[in-house]
């Protein structure tokens, strides 16, 4: 029997209601205040994220247990993207287009991410860990793709803008990663590209997603492109 568009409706709501509360969730504040006490969004960069965590963790305390945390919270927002995505397609069996609901799903876990229902929708994160969780999720190669391009964007991005790179320490090689800002989001952007290619028929949930973690690097890519102009 097919399914009334008021049932399909109502079935998607609920895959929207679901990614946005596990999206919500948020990692980086739970594993900042349990290893060293402090609020993650009124310090640091005041990003509800990996790299937050990591920097403020390595400040209190050590390089070891910084990077305890960043692995904590990469499992969880990662995780969280992957169970968004799981959940539409286990919810397949009420009949709903499974194709909207990855849309759905991708879109909204992000939107929980950035914007959490615990912080009065605001004070979120940039949301690139939940969406390589939505990647793995969808299909597993696309997670490389994405991350060789990223990674690539922001190595040449950094040599166009300092002209140099030191291969040498990983450590600056790390920095470089988590301060490249306008070489990551070029990177995301272009992202989208072998995506397509790879696997067409997920594309649009990778360009929802893909589109709000763009919109959340606004700011960030605007003081960058300053900081570097005024350097």
């Amino acid at each position: 029997m097919l399914m009334s568009p008021v049932e399909s409706n109502t079935w998607l709501i609920l895959i929207a209601a679901i990614s946005y509360i596990a999206g919500s969730f948020p990692t980086a504040y739970v594993v900042t205040k349990g290893m060293i006490g402090k609020d993650i969004r009124f310090e640091g960069s005041r990003n509800v994220g990996g790299m937050n965590a990591y920097r403020l963790i390595r400040a209190e305390k050590s390089e070891k247990l910084a990077v305890c945390g960043l692995g904590l919270t990469l499992v969880g927002d990662v995780g969280k993207g992957m169970l968004a995505i799981a959940v539409a397609r286990w919810l397949g069996f009420l009949g709903y287009n499974p194709a909207t609901a990855l849309i759905i799903g991708s879109l909204f876990v992000i939107l929980g991410h950035s914007y959490p229902l615990c912080f009065k929708f605001k004070e979120g994160g940039r949301g690139i860990a939940t969406l390589m969780g939505v990647l793995l999720a969808l299909n597993e190669p696309l997670l490389p793709i994405w991350g060789g391009t990223v990674l690539l964007s922001i190595f040449v991005a950094q040599y166009l803008m300092t002209g140099k790179i030191n291969w040498k320490s990983g450590s600056k090689l790390f920095s470089v990663i988590g301060d490249q800002v306008a070489g990551r989001v070029a990177g995301i952007a272009i992202a989208l590209v072998p995506l397509y290619f790879f696997d067409p028929q997920l594309f649009f949930p990778v360009l929802a997603a893909t589109i709000l973690v763009l919109v959340r690097h606004i700011q960030r890519v605007k003081g960058h492109i300053r900081e570097w102009a005024n350097r």
